[in-house]
């Protein structure tokens, strides 16, 4: 998946046109949104990487992401993203709209945390001397 399909998505859920050209404001921002959402969503993915047993990814830039770049997270993290990406798009001219989204987002994300199977571990012994 490339980010462009992230891009996209947030468009569609804003109803806005998803032509070349006619969101210029919103596709320069894109890059810099995406690469937020992708610095905060390094935890989750590396969880869940680790739960699906697959290498999680931790070496992208992480302040601007080409629309023309995959996607650098795990798949099930993109629709995630596409409401970070809408909600963050419209702050600043839909507040409320903007709010919404970011709830949803919240709750995506909140729900994909509680999917991720908990990992026996071993406890360490410590002692602690004076």
């Amino acid at each position: 998946m490339k980010n462009r399909d992230i891009y996209e998505n947030a468009l569609r859920i804003l109803a806005q046109s998803t032509m070349m050209g006619e969101n210029e404001d919103f596709e320069e921002r894109a890059p810099y949104l995406i690469a937020s959402f992708c610095t905060e969503a390094l935890e989750i993915n590396r969880h869940l990487c680790e739960a699906l047993g697959k290498t999680p990814i931790s070496d992208f830039e992480r302040v601007w992401l080409p629309l023309e770049e995959n996607f650098p997270l795990i798949d099930r993290l993109a629709p995630i993203a596409c409401l970070y990406l809408a909600a963050m798009l419209i702050l600043d001219e839909d507040g409320e709209t903007s709010d919404k989204l970011y709830a949803r987002y919240c709750e995506k994300l909140t729900a994909l945390w509680q999917e991720i199977p908990a990992i026996l571990e071993k406890i360490k012994e410590k002692y602690f001397h004076k």
